[in-house]
């Protein structure tokens, strides 16, 4: 998908792979995922920060906006989607995680 070096160096700036520590969400496997996997699964982890884009030393731009606008449009809303709302509304962030249990 994305022309990325997979060296790694983007995971540990992820607020989000920090917490959850899951290749699979972090910014490097977000850039090597298989067109054949289902995206929405985990598109919607990634909080948009930006992080790894400015600690990539390849300047790799996972567009991830882009890519969600394109699943959306594919396919509706999806799982993934309605279960970032119901997260939204009901711990006021879209993991499900209780106040309690972010780490800073």
């Amino acid at each position: 998908m994305i022309k990325c070096n997979e060296c790694g160096l983007c995971k540990e700036s992820c607020p989000v792979y920090r917490v959850v520590k899951k290749e699979s969400v972090s910014p490097r496997g977000f850039a090597i995922l298989d067109k054949k996997q289902n995206y929405d699964k985990v598109l919607y982890y990634c909080s948009l920060c930006n992080n790894c884009k400015v600690s990539c030393p390849y300047g790799v731009d996972l567009k991830l906006e882009e890519l969600r606008e394109k699943v959306l449009d594919q396919n509706g809303e999806t799982e993934a989607v309605s279960k970032m709302i119901a997260n939204l509304r009901e711990f006021g962030n879209p993991y499900g995680m209780s106040v309690g249990m972010k780490k800073d």
